[in-house]
């Protein structure tokens, strides 16, 4: 039987061969993007001169509708669209806002046309035309729905997170609370997961009236599953609005979602309460029949509520099973409320050693962190 062989130098040939093709592909690669970014630095500085007129002659009061007719055609083209931005941008540095104020109100018109050409467009092309909504802020402060804000709502049921986070960022730079709802319920609706924290940052940079914003959400709570609400939550405790007996009723309701009772137990620790003081007590001393993060993170809230019955309760808490309960407890007991050491001489001299134990080991994590900043004001 006849065995084909190659020799050692052929393998070699085609190796070195397989390399020269890569080399060549990367160094024509690298000249076709350094033409395309040229011709597009051109195409935006060709733009720069014609929008500065029209700038100029919308502040005057002088209608250009076949401009904005014209540019709504060319901006169809996506390397159009970008040399449109990259000239805005080089215009705004010179350009104040309020000169541009015009312009771009009437640039809205032409946003509105481009709707049904990017919506058929891929996911990359879509994100794009969302951010650039953001960006120049296309319909700020509209009270109606029309088709661009349509298009945003629509969008956030993408599976495109990048598609969806710009829709989302663009609807809340338009400042309409009702948008906004109607986005939620389509997430809700189309069981969309994103992510807990983009949704609450993001709504912390809505530009209308934020307060309304959060109890229109909050209000619409029993339509959401956890995972919306929970953002919710979260963006209330950022803004810092009111919902004191609303969240001591979901804190104290045992059969609500663990997630959102204890986002409700971080509220009562950034916003002291008083009536909340008696059912976060109440955690740490049924720790041993909850769930352990329940006592955690009520332990930490506990700082804020000063009095014998916190320091009873938190010293009852230096006995649990749980490492962080136990800790938290700790913490809250002499770091928050400061107590000295005299006033825990019954923890030190007990029979608990796992007590006495947590109690040393946060006595000199605060004893050490002093030690450095000592130290670096002496390197100062």
């Amino acid at each position: 039987m006849h065995v084909l062989s190659i020799k050692p130098e052929m393998i070699l040939y085609f190796y070195m061969a397989s390399c020269l093709a890569v080399l060549v592909f990367n160094i024509l690669y690298i000249f076709v993007d350094k033409y395309k970014g040229r011709r597009l630095e051109h195409r935006s500085l060709e733009m720069v001169d014609e929008i500065s007129g029209q700038i100029q002659d919308t502040k005057e009061g002088n209608k250009q509708e076949a401009y904005f007719f014209g540019l709504a055609r060319r901006l169809r083209k996506l390397e159009k669209l970008r040399a449109f931005e990259f000239s805005m941008d080089e215009i705004q540095k010179t350009v104040p806002k309020e000169d541009m104020k015009e312009y771009l109100e009437h640039l809205r018109r032409v946003f509105l046309e481009l709707v049904p050409i990017y919506e058929k467009r891929d996911e990359i092309e879509q994100a794009y035309f969302a951010s650039l909504v953001e960006k120049f802020e296309i319909d700020r402060g509209h009270k109606g729905y029309d088709g661009l804000m349509d298009l945003m709502i629509r969008m956030v049921v993408n599976k495109g997170v990048y598609v969806r986070e710009n829709a989302l960022k663009a609807l809340y730079m338009m400042g309409n609370k009702q948008a906004v709802l109607a986005a939620w319920e389509k997430m809700e609706d189309n069981e969309i997961y994103h992510s807990k924290k983009l949704l609450s940052d993001g709504l912390l940079s809505f530009t209308g009236d934020r307060g309304e914003l959060a109890r229109l959400l909050f209000g619409h709570r029993d339509r959401f599953e956890p995972r919306l609400i929970l953002p919710v939550m979260q963006f209330i405790r950022f803004l810092g609005e009111d919902f004191r007996s609303e969240f001591l009723e979901i804190m104290k309701k045992e059969t609500e979602d663990k997630e959102i009772r204890l986002e409700a137990v971080r509220y009562f620790r950034k916003y002291p309460y008083g009536p909340a003081r008696e059912a976060l007590q109440r955690f740490l001393q049924y720790h041993e029949f909850l769930d352990w993060e329940y006592a955690a993170v009520a332990a930490q809230a506990l700082a804020f509520y000063p009095g014998p019955d916190t320091v009873d309760c938190l010293k009852e808490g230096l006995k649990a099973a749980n490492w962080y309960v136990r800790l938290n407890c700790a913490d809250a007991l002499i770091v928050g409320l400061k107590i000295q050491k005299k006033d825990l001489f019954d923890v030190y001299n007990g029979r608990d050693r796992y007590a006495r134990e947590i109690l040393h080991y946060v006595t000199e994590k605060i004893e050490i962190k002093g030690q450095e900043m000592e130290l670096r004001e002496t390197d100062v």
